[in-house]
């Protein structure tokens, strides 16, 4: 084109069209220096990489909530009766149904660790039995013991005391509570030689709450309240 605008300069005629400008367009391309894209295939690459790291992160956090869902998730309990009958607890938040034998084993232990008590022991036994209470029982069982005097005279005396129970039973089962009966004697001694020593006859009158079952609470039930009747001292 720059040559066809000279002679037409120079001379007021067009010159001869050059034979670059007559090729046809398949010739002119292959005429011309091909360029190639360098960096068009790394960042497509880059791309894929990205977009495979987006899917796997959201994998992994869809499993983690998956993952948490069936942890939090309560275990599916088949409870056996003494015919073979079997239920089954599957519902979510559904928790079995506290069996008179899960009562009877919990006063069992809530009466040895509240009132079969030594000047070893006792420390350890009563953060059992608090353990096994109500928090508004606790604080009126700490108020018992602190009127009553019972730790300090138990150290005084070297106190030691054995337990035994005749009668552990079921009065009344209700959906809040479980009304409780428990007769049985306490033999009284002390590490002393001369120390103190007796015998007390007792009926106990005991109110369970019954409480989500959980790590804490794993019979479903805590001392609401406790009376307790003597016969004999």
């Amino acid at each position: 084109m720059k040559a066809l605008l000279q002679a037409f300069m120079k001379t007021g005629k067009p010159g001869p069209v050059p034979a670059e400008l007559n090729a046809t367009p398949a010739a002119r391309d292959a005429a011309e220096p091909a360029y190639y894209e360098v960096w068009g295939g790394l960042e497509s690459a880059n791309r894929a990489l990205w977009a495979a790291l987006g899917v796997a992160v959201g994998a992994m956090l869809l499993s983690l909530v998956i993952l948490r869902a069936a942890v939090s998730r309560p275990p599916v309990v088949i409870r056996v009766s003494g015919s073979g009958t079997a239920d089954v607890f599957d519902a979510a938040g559904g928790q079995p149904a506290v069996s008179q034998a899960e009562v009877r084993n919990f006063l069992t232990l809530f009466e040895r660790f509240f009132t079969e008590i030594n000047c070893y022991t006792y420390d350890a036994d009563m953060r059992l039995a608090f353990a096994m209470m109500t928090p508004e029982f606790q604080a009126k069982a700490d108020e018992l013991l602190k009127r009553e005097g019972i730790i300090e005279k138990l150290k005084a005396d070297q106190g030691k005391t054995t337990l035994v129970l005749s009668e552990v039973k079921v009065v009344r089962n209700t959906p809040q509570v479980i009304e409780c009966k428990v007769k049985g004697y306490r033999q009284l001694g002390s590490y002393k030689t001369d120390g103190p020593s007796g015998e007390v006859v007792f009926e106990h009158d005991i109110i369970l709450k019954k409480v989500p079952r959980a790590e804490k609470a794993p019979y479903g039930v805590l001392v609401e309240d406790y009376h307790e009747s003597v016969f004999k001292r």
